[in-house]
């Protein structure tokens, strides 16, 4: 069975990033953007899902779930 993944956000400024194992692969939208409360993928395969208070956060890698 494969090592599950280490996940964690990180705020810089005015953007949100999340990493897995230290890649930085989304970037939370800016307000007032087409992108506005979206996680913008910058990995190739991954999808990063929230609630409203991004107190609950969901990572797909090519459609399984990894966080």
């Amino acid at each position: 069975m494969s090592k599950q993944p280490k996940v964690r956000l990180e705020a810089t400024g005015k953007n949100i990033f999340v990493f897995v194992d230290g890649v930085r692969v989304a970037k939370r939208g800016h307000p007032g953007t087409p992108r506005a409360g979206t996680w913008v993928s910058l990995e190739p395969g991954y999808e990063v899902f929230t609630n409203a208070d991004i107190s609950e956060l969901t990572v797909k890698y090519k459609g399984v779930t990894v966080q």
